[in-house]
Protein backbone atom coordinates (compact mmCIF):
# COMPACT_ATOMS: atom_id res chain seq x y z
CA UNK A 1 0.00 0.00 0.00
CA UNK A 2 1.17 3.44 -0.69
CA UNK A 3 2.10 6.00 1.95
CA UNK A 4 0.26 8.83 1.84
CA UNK A 5 1.82 12.29 1.11
CA UNK A 6 2.12 15.04 3.09
CA UNK A 7 -0.81 16.50 1.31
CA UNK A 8 -3.27 14.24 1.82
CA UNK A 9 -2.19 13.51 5.66
CA UNK A 10 -2.93 17.06 6.19
CA UNK A 11 -6.20 17.68 4.09
CA UNK A 12 -7.21 14.30 6.21
CA UNK A 13 -6.05 15.84 9.87
CA UNK A 14 -8.07 18.93 8.38
CA UNK A 15 -11.16 17.22 7.81
CA UNK A 16 -10.62 15.57 11.06
CA UNK A 17 -10.57 19.33 12.59
CA UNK A 18 -13.59 20.52 10.93
CA UNK A 19 -15.74 17.42 12.07
CA UNK A 20 -14.86 17.41 15.72
CA UNK A 21 -15.21 21.95 15.76
CA UNK A 22 -18.54 20.61 14.17
CA UNK A 23 -19.80 18.65 17.08
CA UNK A 24 -18.07 20.98 19.57
CA UNK A 25 -19.77 24.20 18.09
CA UNK A 26 -22.99 24.09 20.36
CA UNK A 27 -20.62 23.32 23.32
CA UNK A 28 -18.51 26.75 22.36
CA UNK A 29 -21.80 28.64 21.79
CA UNK A 30 -22.76 27.59 25.28
CA UNK A 31 -19.79 28.47 26.96
CA UNK A 32 -20.37 32.16 25.40
CA UNK A 33 -23.61 31.82 27.12
CA UNK A 34 -22.89 30.68 30.39
CA UNK A 35 -20.07 33.03 30.71
CA UNK A 36 -22.34 36.03 29.43
CA UNK A 37 -24.87 35.00 31.92
CA UNK A 38 -22.21 34.42 34.58
CA UNK A 39 -20.62 38.01 34.50
CA UNK A 40 -24.08 39.56 34.01
CA UNK A 41 -22.98 41.02 30.52
CA UNK A 42 -26.09 41.21 28.52
CA UNK A 43 -28.24 42.90 31.94
CA UNK A 44 -32.37 43.12 31.03
CA UNK A 45 -34.56 45.54 31.42
CA UNK A 46 -35.93 44.05 34.55
CA UNK A 47 -34.08 43.06 37.85
CA UNK A 48 -31.29 39.82 37.53
CA UNK A 49 -30.90 38.33 40.92
CA UNK A 50 -27.99 36.57 39.60
CA UNK A 51 -27.94 33.69 41.95
CA UNK A 52 -25.77 31.49 39.23
CA UNK A 53 -22.89 34.35 40.45
CA UNK A 54 -23.57 33.36 43.66
CA UNK A 55 -23.15 29.68 43.84
CA UNK A 56 -20.43 29.94 41.72
CA UNK A 57 -18.47 32.05 44.21
CA UNK A 58 -19.34 29.58 47.01
CA UNK A 59 -18.44 26.29 45.04
CA UNK A 60 -14.86 28.25 44.16
CA UNK A 61 -12.77 27.65 47.47
CA UNK A 62 -14.84 24.42 48.54
CA UNK A 63 -13.37 22.95 44.80
CA UNK A 64 -9.87 24.49 44.85
CA UNK A 65 -8.76 27.30 47.78
CA UNK A 66 -4.65 27.22 47.93
CA UNK A 67 -1.98 25.62 46.38
CA UNK A 68 -1.76 21.87 47.17
CA UNK A 69 0.60 20.74 49.14
CA UNK A 70 1.93 17.59 47.50
CA UNK A 71 4.63 14.38 48.08
CA UNK A 72 6.86 11.96 46.65
CA UNK A 73 6.79 8.75 48.25
CA UNK A 74 8.11 5.42 47.78
CA UNK A 75 5.70 2.75 47.47
CA UNK A 76 7.75 0.04 49.45
CA UNK A 77 8.91 1.77 52.31
CA UNK A 78 11.46 -0.71 52.69
CA UNK A 79 13.50 0.47 49.48
CA UNK A 80 17.20 1.43 49.69
CA UNK A 81 18.51 5.01 50.31
CA UNK A 82 18.72 5.28 46.82
CA UNK A 83 15.12 5.61 46.25
CA UNK A 84 14.36 7.60 49.08
CA UNK A 85 16.85 9.88 47.75
CA UNK A 86 14.99 10.40 44.22
CA UNK A 87 11.93 10.91 45.84
CA UNK A 88 13.56 13.94 47.96
CA UNK A 89 15.02 15.32 44.57
CA UNK A 90 11.94 15.11 42.75
CA UNK A 91 10.01 16.56 45.82
CA UNK A 92 11.92 19.24 45.54
CA UNK A 93 12.35 19.62 42.02
CA UNK A 94 8.71 20.29 41.45
CA UNK A 95 8.46 22.48 44.65
CA UNK A 96 11.21 24.94 42.95
CA UNK A 97 9.19 24.49 39.68
CA UNK A 98 6.43 26.17 40.73
CA UNK A 99 7.75 29.02 42.42
CA UNK A 100 8.68 29.86 38.99
CA UNK A 101 5.76 30.88 38.11
CA UNK A 102 2.19 31.61 39.46
CA UNK A 103 0.78 27.64 39.82
CA UNK A 104 -1.82 28.83 41.53
CA UNK A 105 -3.34 31.21 39.33
CA UNK A 106 -3.59 28.24 36.62
CA UNK A 107 -5.56 25.90 39.14
CA UNK A 108 -7.89 28.60 39.54
CA UNK A 109 -8.49 29.69 36.04
CA UNK A 110 -9.18 25.93 35.63
CA UNK A 111 -11.25 25.73 38.48
CA UNK A 112 -13.19 28.93 37.38
CA UNK A 113 -13.95 27.11 33.37
CA UNK A 114 -15.16 23.76 35.16
CA UNK A 115 -17.66 25.61 37.10
CA UNK A 116 -19.01 28.02 34.81
CA UNK A 117 -18.52 25.86 31.41
CA UNK A 118 -17.90 22.60 32.71
CA UNK A 119 -14.66 21.82 31.42
CA UNK A 120 -10.81 22.89 33.40
CA UNK A 121 -7.62 22.43 30.87
CA UNK A 122 -4.03 23.13 32.09
CA UNK A 123 -1.34 21.94 29.57
CA UNK A 124 2.08 21.27 30.10
CA UNK A 125 5.26 22.91 28.49
CA UNK A 126 8.76 22.50 28.93
CA UNK A 127 10.46 25.86 28.78
CA UNK A 128 14.54 25.93 28.77
CA UNK A 129 16.25 29.29 28.43
CA UNK A 130 19.82 29.01 26.45
CA UNK A 131 22.66 32.11 27.00
CA UNK A 132 25.66 32.62 24.57
CA UNK A 133 29.01 31.35 25.68
CA UNK A 134 32.31 31.48 23.72
CA UNK A 135 33.25 28.73 21.96
CA UNK A 136 36.64 27.65 23.30
CA UNK A 137 37.87 26.08 20.19
CA UNK A 138 37.01 28.78 17.85
CA UNK A 139 36.57 31.95 20.22
CA UNK A 140 35.12 34.26 17.46
CA UNK A 141 31.91 31.49 17.50
CA UNK A 142 29.18 31.90 19.73
CA UNK A 143 27.45 28.40 21.52
CA UNK A 144 24.13 28.61 22.50
CA UNK A 145 24.26 26.74 25.86
CA UNK A 146 20.98 26.12 28.36
CA UNK A 147 21.26 28.30 31.12
CA UNK A 148 17.92 27.74 32.74
CA UNK A 149 15.15 24.90 32.42
CA UNK A 150 11.80 24.92 33.68
CA UNK A 151 8.09 22.98 33.14
CA UNK A 152 5.24 25.48 33.21
CA UNK A 153 1.66 24.74 32.92
CA UNK A 154 -0.60 26.64 30.48
CA UNK A 155 -4.06 27.85 30.90
CA UNK A 156 -5.90 26.38 28.23
CA UNK A 157 -9.71 27.80 26.73
CA UNK A 158 -12.14 25.16 26.65
CA UNK A 159 -13.11 27.02 23.20
CA UNK A 160 -9.56 26.12 22.12
CA UNK A 161 -10.05 22.29 22.49
CA UNK A 162 -10.45 19.56 20.38
CA UNK A 163 -10.60 15.79 20.73
CA UNK A 164 -11.69 13.28 18.10
CA UNK A 165 -14.96 13.66 20.12
CA UNK A 166 -16.89 11.59 16.53
CA UNK A 167 -15.39 8.12 17.87
CA UNK A 168 -14.74 8.50 21.70
CA UNK A 169 -16.88 8.25 24.62
CA UNK A 170 -14.81 8.44 26.88
CA UNK A 171 -11.15 10.00 28.05
CA UNK A 172 -9.71 6.51 27.77
CA UNK A 173 -10.75 5.95 24.38
CA UNK A 174 -9.03 9.55 23.33
CA UNK A 175 -6.78 9.12 20.18
CA UNK A 176 -6.06 12.44 19.67
CA UNK A 177 -6.47 16.03 21.07
CA UNK A 178 -6.16 19.53 19.68
CA UNK A 179 -5.34 22.81 20.90
CA UNK A 180 -6.04 26.35 18.98
CA UNK A 181 -3.16 28.51 19.05
CA UNK A 182 -4.16 31.96 17.80
CA UNK A 183 -1.14 34.21 16.55
CA UNK A 184 -0.79 37.13 13.46
CA UNK A 185 0.47 35.16 9.76
CA UNK A 186 3.43 36.75 9.59
CA UNK A 187 4.21 35.85 13.90
CA UNK A 188 3.27 32.15 12.33
CA UNK A 189 5.54 32.50 9.21
CA UNK A 190 8.39 33.44 11.39
CA UNK A 191 7.81 30.56 14.42
CA UNK A 192 7.61 27.62 11.60
CA UNK A 193 10.21 29.10 8.84
CA UNK A 194 7.80 28.63 5.87
CA UNK A 195 6.52 31.15 2.98
CA UNK A 196 3.07 28.80 2.24
CA UNK A 197 0.84 30.96 4.41
CA UNK A 198 -0.80 33.50 2.03
CA UNK A 199 -3.10 34.53 4.93
CA UNK A 200 -3.29 37.80 6.58
CA UNK A 201 -4.20 39.39 10.44
CA UNK A 202 -4.53 36.69 13.00
CA UNK A 203 -4.56 32.85 11.90
CA UNK A 204 -5.69 29.53 13.74
CA UNK A 205 -2.74 27.10 14.02
CA UNK A 206 -3.71 23.62 15.62
CA UNK A 207 -1.37 21.79 17.51
CA UNK A 208 -2.50 18.21 17.46
CA UNK A 209 -1.47 15.28 20.05
CA UNK A 210 -2.30 12.05 18.22
CA UNK A 211 -1.32 9.23 20.22
CA UNK A 212 -1.49 6.39 17.40
CA UNK A 213 1.94 7.77 15.92
CA UNK A 214 3.23 9.48 19.25
CA UNK A 215 3.78 12.54 17.16
CA UNK A 216 2.88 16.35 17.33
CA UNK A 217 1.23 18.29 14.19
CA UNK A 218 1.16 21.61 13.45
CA UNK A 219 -1.09 22.53 11.16
CA UNK A 220 -3.34 25.59 9.57
CA UNK A 221 -6.32 26.29 7.34
CA UNK A 222 -4.39 29.01 6.05
CA UNK A 223 -2.04 26.34 4.73
CA UNK A 224 -3.80 23.38 3.88
CA UNK A 225 -1.03 21.41 1.83
CA UNK A 226 1.68 20.53 4.35
CA UNK A 227 1.81 20.62 7.91
CA UNK A 228 4.05 23.64 9.47
CA UNK A 229 5.74 21.21 11.65
CA UNK A 230 5.79 17.72 12.66
CA UNK A 231 7.39 16.72 15.91
CA UNK A 232 8.00 13.15 17.44
CA UNK A 233 7.34 12.72 20.99
CA UNK A 234 8.12 15.43 22.60
CA UNK A 235 7.47 15.41 26.04
CA UNK A 236 8.35 11.21 26.43
CA UNK A 237 5.16 10.90 29.36
CA UNK A 238 3.86 7.44 29.52
CA UNK A 239 0.60 9.24 28.31
CA UNK A 240 1.64 10.90 25.71
CA UNK A 241 -0.52 14.02 26.27
CA UNK A 242 0.82 17.21 27.65
CA UNK A 243 -2.03 17.47 30.17
CA UNK A 244 -4.25 15.25 32.28
CA UNK A 245 -7.51 14.46 32.04
CA UNK A 246 -9.69 17.56 32.18
CA UNK A 247 -12.05 17.85 34.62
CA UNK A 248 -15.48 17.80 33.45
CA UNK A 249 -19.08 18.57 34.64
CA UNK A 250 -22.23 16.11 33.49
CA UNK A 251 -20.71 13.81 31.53
CA UNK A 252 -22.37 10.55 29.73
CA UNK A 253 -20.41 7.49 29.00
CA UNK A 254 -21.11 8.12 25.14
CA UNK A 255 -19.59 11.58 25.04
CA UNK A 256 -16.76 13.74 25.99
CA UNK A 257 -18.51 16.70 25.56
CA UNK A 258 -19.54 17.98 29.03
CA UNK A 259 -22.42 19.64 30.16
CA UNK A 260 -22.33 22.49 31.80
CA UNK A 261 -24.44 23.16 35.40
CA UNK A 262 -25.95 26.36 33.84
CA UNK A 263 -28.03 24.04 31.20
CA UNK A 264 -29.38 21.97 33.83
CA UNK A 265 -30.31 25.13 36.26
CA UNK A 266 -30.86 27.83 33.26
CA UNK A 267 -35.10 27.60 33.07
CA UNK A 268 -35.09 28.32 36.56
CA UNK A 269 -32.37 31.09 36.09
CA UNK A 270 -35.04 32.50 33.62
CA UNK A 271 -37.94 32.11 35.46
CA UNK A 272 -36.21 33.92 38.47
CA UNK A 273 -35.35 36.79 36.27
CA UNK A 274 -39.19 37.03 35.26
CA UNK A 275 -39.73 36.70 39.00
CA UNK A 276 -37.67 39.59 40.21
CA UNK A 277 -39.28 41.73 36.85
CA UNK A 278 -42.37 41.20 37.95
CA UNK A 279 -41.29 42.04 41.12
CA UNK A 280 -39.45 45.17 40.64
CA UNK A 281 -42.58 46.28 38.23
CA UNK A 282 -45.36 45.44 40.93
CA UNK A 283 -43.31 47.38 43.61
CA UNK A 284 -43.13 50.48 40.79
CA UNK A 285 -46.80 50.19 40.95
CA UNK A 286 -47.16 50.24 44.54
CA UNK A 287 -47.89 53.84 45.75
CA UNK A 288 -50.13 55.85 47.11
CA UNK A 289 -52.41 57.06 44.66
CA UNK A 290 -56.22 58.18 45.07
CA UNK A 291 -59.16 61.03 43.61
CA UNK A 292 -60.64 63.56 45.77
CA UNK A 293 -63.25 66.25 45.66
CA UNK A 294 -62.24 69.40 43.32
CA UNK A 295 -64.05 71.54 44.95
CA UNK A 296 -61.55 71.28 47.73
CA UNK A 297 -58.55 72.42 45.88
CA UNK A 298 -56.33 73.00 49.08
CA UNK A 299 -56.18 69.13 49.34
CA UNK A 300 -54.53 68.16 46.48
CA UNK A 301 -50.95 68.19 47.67
CA UNK A 302 -51.43 67.56 51.00
CA UNK A 303 -49.43 63.83 50.70
CA UNK A 304 -46.52 65.77 49.21
CA UNK A 305 -45.66 67.02 52.64
CA UNK A 306 -44.53 65.22 56.44
CA UNK A 307 -46.66 66.89 58.75
CA UNK A 308 -49.08 69.83 57.65
CA UNK A 309 -52.17 71.13 58.41
CA UNK A 310 -54.06 72.35 55.72
CA UNK A 311 -56.47 75.42 55.03
CA UNK A 312 -59.89 74.48 54.15
CA UNK A 313 -61.99 77.25 53.03
CA UNK A 314 -65.49 75.39 53.82
CA UNK A 315 -64.38 73.48 56.76
CA UNK A 316 -68.45 72.98 57.96
CA UNK A 317 -68.91 71.06 54.66
CA UNK A 318 -65.69 68.93 55.18
CA UNK A 319 -66.87 68.02 58.20
CA UNK A 320 -70.75 67.62 56.97
CA UNK A 321 -69.29 65.44 54.31
CA UNK A 322 -67.51 62.37 56.37
CA UNK A 323 -64.43 64.36 57.11
CA UNK A 324 -60.96 63.64 54.96
CA UNK A 325 -62.44 59.84 54.54
CA UNK A 326 -65.39 60.84 52.89
CA UNK A 327 -64.11 63.16 50.39
CA UNK A 328 -60.75 61.17 49.30
CA UNK A 329 -60.23 57.98 48.51
CA UNK A 330 -57.68 55.74 47.58
CA UNK A 331 -56.56 52.85 44.93
CA UNK A 332 -56.80 49.87 46.83
CA UNK A 333 -53.04 48.06 47.54
CA UNK A 334 -54.18 44.63 48.84
CA UNK A 335 -53.80 43.21 45.26
CA UNK A 336 -50.17 44.22 44.64
CA UNK A 337 -49.49 43.35 48.55
CA UNK A 338 -50.36 40.19 47.73
CA UNK A 339 -48.80 39.76 44.59
CA UNK A 340 -45.33 40.32 46.25
CA UNK A 341 -46.11 37.79 48.55
CA UNK A 342 -46.59 35.22 45.97
CA UNK A 343 -43.69 36.31 43.88
CA UNK A 344 -41.41 36.56 47.06
CA UNK A 345 -42.66 33.00 47.93
CA UNK A 346 -42.03 31.71 44.50
CA UNK A 347 -38.72 33.09 44.35
CA UNK A 348 -37.71 31.32 47.00
CA UNK A 349 -39.19 27.73 45.74
CA UNK A 350 -37.19 28.65 42.89
CA UNK A 351 -34.02 29.35 44.87
CA UNK A 352 -34.48 26.58 46.47
CA UNK A 353 -34.64 24.19 43.42
CA UNK A 354 -31.03 25.81 42.45
CA UNK A 355 -29.36 25.06 45.52
CA UNK A 356 -31.07 20.82 45.49
CA UNK A 357 -29.90 21.02 41.76
CA UNK A 358 -25.79 22.52 42.54
CA UNK A 359 -25.63 20.75 46.15
CA UNK A 360 -25.18 24.27 47.57
CA UNK A 361 -26.44 23.83 51.56
CA UNK A 362 -27.81 26.87 53.33
CA UNK A 363 -24.64 26.34 55.97
CA UNK A 364 -22.01 26.40 52.85
CA UNK A 365 -23.78 29.69 51.82
CA UNK A 366 -23.39 30.99 55.76
CA UNK A 367 -27.12 30.71 56.61
CA UNK A 368 -28.98 28.43 59.53
CA UNK A 369 -31.38 28.57 61.61
CA UNK A 370 -30.42 29.16 65.48
CA UNK A 371 -33.24 26.81 66.50
CA UNK A 372 -31.97 24.02 64.75
CA UNK A 373 -30.49 21.27 65.75
CA UNK A 374 -26.96 19.90 65.67
CA UNK A 375 -28.30 17.16 64.01
CA UNK A 376 -30.15 18.99 61.14
CA UNK A 377 -27.12 21.27 61.27
CA UNK A 378 -25.03 18.20 59.95
CA UNK A 379 -27.53 16.61 57.89
CA UNK A 380 -27.77 19.88 55.62
CA UNK A 381 -24.26 20.38 55.79
CA UNK A 382 -23.56 16.63 54.44
CA UNK A 383 -26.09 17.29 51.82
CA UNK A 384 -23.90 20.03 50.37
CA UNK A 385 -20.56 18.30 51.19
CA UNK A 386 -21.05 14.94 49.83
CA UNK A 387 -22.96 16.10 46.90
CA UNK A 388 -19.69 17.59 45.94
CA UNK A 389 -17.31 15.71 47.75
CA UNK A 390 -16.58 13.44 43.78
CA UNK A 391 -15.99 17.20 42.28
CA UNK A 392 -13.62 18.21 45.02
CA UNK A 393 -11.71 14.15 44.36
CA UNK A 394 -11.87 15.14 40.81
CA UNK A 395 -10.17 18.39 41.40
CA UNK A 396 -7.53 16.82 43.29
CA UNK A 397 -7.23 13.75 40.97
CA UNK A 398 -6.50 16.65 37.87
CA UNK A 399 -3.88 18.18 40.02
CA UNK A 400 -1.69 14.95 40.88
CA UNK A 401 -1.85 13.83 37.23
CA UNK A 402 -1.16 17.20 36.56
CA UNK A 403 2.13 16.94 38.96
CA UNK A 404 2.82 13.31 37.66
CA UNK A 405 3.03 14.98 33.97
CA UNK A 406 5.32 17.48 35.13
CA UNK A 407 7.57 15.54 37.51
CA UNK A 408 8.06 12.84 33.77
CA UNK A 409 9.56 15.96 31.87
CA UNK A 410 11.78 17.28 34.66
CA UNK A 411 13.13 13.52 34.76
CA UNK A 412 13.15 13.52 30.91
CA UNK A 413 14.85 17.20 30.36
CA UNK A 414 16.30 17.99 33.28
CA UNK A 415 20.28 17.96 33.69
CA UNK A 416 21.88 15.96 36.21
CA UNK A 417 23.97 19.06 37.70
CA UNK A 418 20.29 20.43 38.24
CA UNK A 419 18.84 17.72 39.72
CA UNK A 420 21.55 17.09 42.26
CA UNK A 421 21.08 20.50 43.12
CA UNK A 422 18.32 19.56 44.78
CA UNK A 423 19.38 17.02 46.83
CA UNK A 424 20.36 18.01 50.86
CA UNK A 425 23.72 19.00 51.88
CA UNK A 426 24.19 16.05 54.25
CA UNK A 427 22.76 13.71 51.73
CA UNK A 428 25.22 14.87 48.59
CA UNK A 429 28.63 14.29 50.99
CA UNK A 430 27.11 10.57 50.69
CA UNK A 431 29.45 8.86 48.65
CA UNK A 432 27.86 7.74 45.13
CA UNK A 433 24.14 8.28 46.37
CA UNK A 434 23.56 11.59 44.30
CA UNK A 435 25.19 9.71 41.16
CA UNK A 436 22.68 6.92 41.60
CA UNK A 437 19.86 8.65 42.72
CA UNK A 438 19.69 10.79 39.45
CA UNK A 439 20.34 7.99 37.27
CA UNK A 440 17.70 6.20 38.82
CA UNK A 441 15.23 9.09 38.04
CA UNK A 442 16.90 9.43 34.19
CA UNK A 443 16.11 5.71 33.73
CA UNK A 444 12.80 4.80 35.67
CA UNK A 445 11.37 7.91 36.15
CA UNK A 446 8.16 7.45 38.26
CA UNK A 447 7.93 3.81 38.55
CA UNK A 448 8.54 2.71 42.06
CA UNK A 449 6.74 6.36 43.81
CA UNK A 450 3.47 7.32 44.07
CA UNK A 451 2.23 10.94 44.54
CA UNK A 452 -0.32 12.38 46.69
CA UNK A 453 -1.92 15.62 46.89
CA UNK A 454 -3.53 17.61 50.02
CA UNK A 455 -5.79 20.67 48.77
CA UNK A 456 -6.96 22.54 51.59
CA UNK A 457 -10.40 24.70 50.94
CA UNK A 458 -12.02 27.30 53.08
CA UNK A 459 -14.81 25.82 54.36
CA UNK A 460 -13.60 23.15 56.51
CA UNK A 461 -10.54 24.79 57.95
CA UNK A 462 -11.57 24.05 61.55
CA UNK A 463 -12.06 20.41 60.58
CA UNK A 464 -7.97 19.96 59.15
CA UNK A 465 -6.75 22.17 61.99
CA UNK A 466 -8.37 19.31 64.31
CA UNK A 467 -7.11 16.63 62.30
CA UNK A 468 -3.72 17.71 62.37
CA UNK A 469 -3.80 18.39 66.19
CA UNK A 470 -5.23 14.85 66.57
CA UNK A 471 -2.72 13.28 64.28
CA UNK A 472 0.04 14.92 66.70
CA UNK A 473 -1.55 13.54 69.38
CA UNK A 474 -2.14 10.29 68.07
CA UNK A 475 1.57 10.02 66.73
CA UNK A 476 2.95 11.40 70.37
CA UNK A 477 0.99 9.12 72.17
CA UNK A 478 2.18 6.17 69.95
CA UNK A 479 6.00 6.78 69.77
CA UNK A 480 5.76 7.08 73.57
CA UNK A 481 4.25 3.82 74.58
CA UNK A 482 6.58 2.13 71.52
CA UNK A 483 9.16 3.66 73.38
CA UNK A 484 8.34 2.18 77.04
CA UNK A 485 7.96 -1.37 75.51
CA UNK A 486 11.22 -1.15 73.10
CA UNK A 487 13.49 -0.17 76.19
CA UNK A 488 12.83 -3.52 78.06
CA UNK A 489 12.41 -5.90 74.91
CA UNK A 490 14.46 -4.30 71.94
CA UNK A 491 13.96 -7.29 69.74
CA UNK A 492 10.22 -6.08 69.51
CA UNK A 493 11.64 -2.68 67.38
CA UNK A 494 10.66 -3.95 64.28
CA UNK A 495 7.28 -4.84 65.08
CA UNK A 496 6.22 -1.67 66.99
CA UNK A 497 8.00 0.81 63.81
CA UNK A 498 5.86 -1.20 61.19
CA UNK A 499 3.39 -0.30 63.70
CA UNK A 500 3.75 3.01 64.17
CA UNK A 501 4.44 3.34 60.30
CA UNK A 502 1.51 1.79 58.73
CA UNK A 503 -1.24 4.13 61.47
CA UNK A 504 1.01 7.22 60.17
CA UNK A 505 0.43 6.23 56.38
CA UNK A 506 -3.34 5.85 56.73
CA UNK A 507 -3.72 9.26 59.02
CA UNK A 508 -4.69 13.00 57.29
CA UNK A 509 -2.12 15.42 57.76
CA UNK A 510 0.58 12.75 59.16
CA UNK A 511 2.13 12.96 55.98
CA UNK A 512 4.92 15.35 56.97
CA UNK A 513 6.04 13.07 60.22
CA UNK A 514 7.12 10.09 58.45
CA UNK A 515 10.63 10.78 57.30
CA UNK A 516 11.21 12.59 60.95
CA UNK A 517 9.64 9.43 62.47
CA UNK A 518 11.91 7.28 59.95
CA UNK A 519 14.74 9.25 61.55
CA UNK A 520 13.92 8.95 65.18
CA UNK A 521 13.74 4.76 64.64
CA UNK A 522 16.80 4.14 62.96
CA UNK A 523 18.44 6.43 65.68
CA UNK A 524 16.66 4.02 68.10
CA UNK A 525 17.96 1.24 66.24
CA UNK A 526 21.23 2.25 66.44
CA UNK A 527 21.41 3.15 69.81
CA UNK A 528 20.14 -0.33 70.91
CA UNK A 529 22.53 -2.11 68.54
CA UNK A 530 25.67 -0.49 70.00
CA UNK A 531 28.07 -2.25 72.47
CA UNK A 532 27.49 -1.08 75.80
CA UNK A 533 30.01 1.39 77.23
CA UNK A 534 32.42 0.48 79.62
CA UNK A 535 31.45 0.98 83.70
CA UNK A 536 33.97 2.56 85.66
CA UNK A 537 34.24 1.44 88.97
CA UNK A 538 33.50 4.32 91.74
CA UNK A 539 35.97 4.59 94.61
CA UNK A 540 34.87 3.81 98.16
CA UNK A 541 34.59 6.95 100.12
CA UNK A 542 35.88 5.52 103.37
CA UNK A 543 38.88 3.81 101.46
CA UNK A 544 39.57 7.70 100.28
CA UNK A 545 39.75 8.90 103.50
CA UNK A 546 42.13 6.60 104.99
CA UNK A 547 44.38 6.76 102.27
CA UNK A 548 44.74 10.45 102.43
CA UNK A 549 44.72 9.69 106.40
CA UNK A 550 48.09 7.68 105.51
CA UNK A 551 49.34 10.22 103.22
CA UNK A 552 49.32 12.74 105.85
CA UNK A 553 51.35 10.47 108.07
CA UNK A 554 53.50 9.72 105.22
CA UNK A 555 53.85 13.31 105.04
CA UNK A 556 54.74 13.82 108.38
CA UNK A 557 57.12 11.80 108.71
CA UNK A 558 58.70 12.84 105.69
CA UNK A 559 58.70 16.11 107.24
CA UNK A 560 60.30 14.83 110.87
CA UNK A 561 62.50 12.82 109.00
CA UNK A 562 63.78 15.91 107.33
CA UNK A 563 64.18 17.97 110.71
CA UNK A 564 65.98 15.10 112.31
CA UNK A 565 68.23 14.89 109.04
CA UNK A 566 68.60 18.52 109.21
CA UNK A 567 69.47 18.99 113.28
CA UNK A 568 72.02 15.70 112.44
CA UNK A 569 73.15 17.35 109.14
CA UNK A 570 73.70 21.06 111.69
CA UNK A 571 75.48 18.88 114.53
CA UNK A 572 77.99 17.60 111.99
CA UNK A 573 78.59 21.21 110.88
CA UNK A 574 78.98 22.48 114.15
CA UNK A 575 80.91 19.24 115.20
CA UNK A 576 83.64 20.14 111.99
CA UNK A 577 83.74 24.20 112.90
CA UNK A 578 85.10 23.54 116.66
CA UNK A 579 87.58 21.07 115.34
CA UNK A 580 88.13 23.56 112.24
CA UNK A 581 89.14 26.24 115.14
CA UNK A 582 90.99 23.95 117.41
CA UNK A 583 92.93 23.33 114.60
CA UNK A 584 93.41 27.05 113.68
CA UNK A 585 94.40 27.75 116.94
CA UNK A 586 96.96 24.96 117.30
CA UNK A 587 98.81 26.39 114.31
CA UNK A 588 98.82 29.77 115.68
CA UNK A 589 100.01 28.61 118.97
CA UNK A 590 102.69 26.71 116.93
CA UNK A 591 103.57 29.70 114.94
CA UNK A 592 103.91 31.60 118.39
CA UNK A 593 106.77 29.15 119.82
CA UNK A 594 108.37 29.20 116.67
CA UNK A 595 108.74 33.18 116.80
CA UNK A 596 109.40 33.18 120.52
CA UNK A 597 112.54 30.63 119.73
CA UNK A 598 114.43 33.07 117.17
Amino acid sequence: MNEKSERERAEEWLAKIAAAEKEYQPYYDLIDETRNFYKDAKRPRGGRYNIFWSTIETLKPFLYFKQPQFYVERQNKSSGKVERAACIILEKALAWNLAQFDFDSVIKYARNDFLISGTGLVWEQYKPEFSGVANPVAPKETLQVKSEEKVESIYVDPKDFLTDCTTAGVWEEIGWIARKIHMDAEEAAGLFETDDIRAKGDICIYEIWDKKTRRVYWLSKACPAKFLKVSKDVLGVQNFFPCPKPIWATQTNNSVIPVPDYCLIREMLSELNGINSRMKLTMQALKVSGAYDNSFPELADILSKDVTLVSVNDFAKLRESGGIRGIIDFVPLEQYVSALEQLARRRQDVISGIFDITGVSDIMRGNSDANETATAVVKKTNFGTLRNQDRQNDMQRFIRDLLRIKAEIICEYFSSEKLVSFLPEELKNEAGLAEAAVQLLKTEKLRGMMFSVETGNMLNQTEENQATLAAVESIGRMVQEALMTVSQQPKLLPLYRSMVEAVVATMPKARCFETVLEQVFNGIEQELSAPPPQSTPQPNPLLAIEMQKNALKDKELNIKAKIEADKMAFANKELEMKSDIKNRQTAVEAQKAVLAAE
